[in-house]
Parts: structure tokens; sequence; C-alpha cells
């Protein structure tokens, strides 16, 4: 397993970024955009937990965890679009960045992580096709 970290996403003098954990080689992978929680106010890409971390890379899925701008500074519109852009990126560049199917793409979230997850249902398009909210 390799981490390797990405800035998907900058506005003003803020970097946004994911953390992307894959096994190297191999052919193109599922993949699982993880989104924290915190209650849009705290937490960070790293608070995924390592034994979840652990499941998802022994079945062979490439986990991307993703940071998004917190409230208040950032109204719940920017939290959203953020989702949208890593979602865009994810799709986009993915493939060539980390080798991953986007046609086989979840998003898995806790608290407030689930929340925004069961938000990528209708806002984003084309809809993740798995959402795992916790």
């Amino acid at each position: 397993m390799k981490k390797q970290t990405y800035t998907y996403k900058t506005v003003g003098d803020c970097q946004i970024q994911a953390d992307v954990y894959a096994a190297s080689g191999g052919p193109a992978r599922a993949a699982i955009l993880f989104i924290h929680g915190g209650a849009l106010i705290s937490g960070s890409r790293e608070w995924i937990h390592p034994a979840q971390l652990e499941l998802y890379l022994n079945a062979g899925i490439t986990v991307i965890s993703i940071d998004y701008r917190l409230a208040p500074e950032t109204k719940l519109p920017g939290i959203i679009e953020d989702l949208q852009d890593a979602l865009r990126w994810v799709r986009e560049r993915g493939p060539e960045l980390f080798a991953i199917d986007p046609d086989r793409l979840a998003e898995v979230g806790n608290s407030a992580g689930g929340y925004l997850t069961l938000m990528a249902g209708f806002c984003v398009d084309p809809r993740p096709r798995v959402l795992v909210s916790f």
C-alpha cells in the first residue's frame, strides 16, 4: 500500500487535498471516495479509521480520502461544491493518476461525511454507484 497526497482544488490560497491509498500495479480498480465526519466544522481526510482502511485495501479497493472546506467559514453550498469537484476530479484524473475505474466508484462517509455521501445521491452527476452512510 502506498499513500499519495494530491491537491484536487484550490480556492484562493486554500489548497484542498485528498490522500489516495492504493496497491501498486495491476488493472484499474474499484474505488471508494471517503468523506470524514466532524459536524462540517472539524475533521480531516486523515480521520479514516485504520481498520476500516485496511479492510478496503485488502479487498483490492483504492481509497481516496478527501478534505473539504469547513463551516462556519464556508457555507453549505461551498462544501457541496467541494464534494462535486472532488468527485469530478476522481472521475477525470483518477484513471491516469491512480489506476481506478471511474465506473466502479463508491462513496463512504461517517457522521457529517455520511450526510455529504447522501447528498451525492442527488447533487452529483453522474452519481457514484454505491452510497454508504455511517
